[in-house]
């Protein structure tokens, strides 16, 4: 296998490992809650899992930083490889902690702190990945190796969604919640290992290691904050119009059986969703490449604005199913995907690079992904039923006016931006 090809193997199969291990406490937030937070505990609901969900996101901020900061500093490949271990690790820790009947308040301690470290890992694993992938290929190529890593991405939560839809099928809802939950968080602990033998053999980018060493920033991030903030604004409106996407498709299970009350035979439609938006999101971002970043923004968030709230008020009147209520958000969506990792890495010089990918990314998915289960379970209890619709239109608006005036540099090459 050629260093190109085993480039793109080895940072999409990494992407859909680290997503899997990632997503799969959501799709189980009712097991877990009955593990851990039982109702005899006072804790007992689906709000306490959320807040665990969020946690995840909000180290995912921090290990974002320490890890862009070493790849900024020190080279991409190791701090790449590091990340895999710990998210590994942190899975199996998941699938192996006693419930509450065992050792009590103990247990969702060792969740979170387990949820913790899942999320520090994966906020260096996602902007490495999209760094490292960038550096190696060409500039007509950066949409395409950026988008395999998006669609591996999605494709992590098709994986996650299905072994769910799967435990659920063969075991039974009463089996999952007394014990086969845990099977999906070990069989991903020990897939882990695989991507991390598939790391090894990969070397630095060459990117990095032609930049002028003498101009690399003592601390990047300070850099950023000082040098970059038109840019780290831009990064985090473009990375949160995934993030709420996503989190709405996390959240639609739960929307569609408690809100909508139908049947939970419907939870495939979440291995429905994802696979759609993961083979629309590749489409485009290859797209990008011919004909730059920024109309498939324009054109994804206009779309977003003008069809989704309506479509989400047609599913809650029971004139479209599920699959085409969701249909414009996805392929809205599906071209924002294809191409703001790519872009998001068009906008930050190479000693900043890693450190401003990882900032957007994760600060945009610790607000706005981590949060959005939460708010939207808040809304819709207080009868707000056509929030899945309306957050994602509010977002895609700030998206649109920030794109005025910004330049598309996907014909750029990285060592000249």
């Amino acid at each position: 296998m050629n260093l190109t090809l085993r480039l793109r193997v080895v940072t999409t199969l990494s992407a859909t490992l680290e997503f899997y291990d990632f997503t799969l406490l959501i799709f189980l937030a009712n097991a877990i809650s009955l593990n851990f937070f039982p109702v005899a505990s006072g804790m007992g609901n689906i709000m306490p899992v959320l807040m665990v969900f969020f946690a995840g996101y909000l180290a995912r901020f921090i290990g974002g930083l320490i890890y862009s900061h070493g790849g900024d500093k020190h080279g991409r490949k190791p701090y790449y490889m590091n990340s895999m271990i710990l998210m590994s690790l942190s899975t199996l820790g998941i699938a192996l902690i006693p419930g509450h009947d065992t050792i009590g308040n103990i247990a969702p301690l060792l969740l979170l702190f387990f949820r913790l470290l899942q999320g520090a890992s994966l906020g260096g694993e996602v902007p490495g990945s999209v760094v490292y992938a960038s550096e190696y290929s060409r500039e007509n190529k950066r949409g395409l190796v950026t988008g395999l890593i998006v669609s591996g991405l999605t494709f992590g939560n098709i994986l996650a969604s299905g072994a769910v839809w799967f435990i659920h099928t063969w075991f039974g809802e009463q089996a999952v919640n007394a014990w086969a939950w845990r099977i999906p968080f070990a069989l991903g602990s020990v897939i882990g290992l695989i991507s991390l033998w598939l790391r090894h053999s990969l070397a630095e980018t060459p990117v990095f290691e032609s930049s002028d060493h003498s101009r690399r920033e003592t601390i990047p991030v300070i850099s950023l904050l000082k040098n970059y903030r038109c840019q780290l604004l831009r990064g985090v409106s473009l990375a949160a119009a995934p993030a709420v996407t996503i989190s709405v498709l996390f959240f639609m299970p739960r929307f569609l059986q408690e809100y909508i009350h139908q049947p939970p035979s419907r939870f495939m439609g979440s291995f429905v969703f994802f696979t759609i938006l993961a083979s629309l999101s590749f489409i485009f971002a290859v797209l990008s490449d011919r004909i730059g970043r920024l109309p498939l923004i324009r054109y994804g968030s206009i779309m977003i604005i003008a069809t989704v709230p309506a479509s989400i008020f047609f599913l809650l009147h029971g004139i479209l199913n599920p699959v085409m209520a969701m249909l414009p958000l996805l392929i809205a969506q599906g071209m924002i995907n294809g191409v703001y990792e790519a872009s998001m890495v068009e906008l930050f010089p190479t000693g900043a690079r890693y450190s401003g990918v990882a900032f957007c990314h994760n600060l945009a998915f610790c607000i706005f992904g981590g949060a959005t289960p939460m708010l939207l379970e808040w809304l819709c209890n207080h009868g707000w039923l056509l929030s899945p619709g309306l957050w994602p239109a509010m977002v895609s608006f700030v998206l649109m006016g920030l794109s005025l005036h910004w330049k598309d540099r996907y014909q750029d090459k990285l060592t000249e931006i």
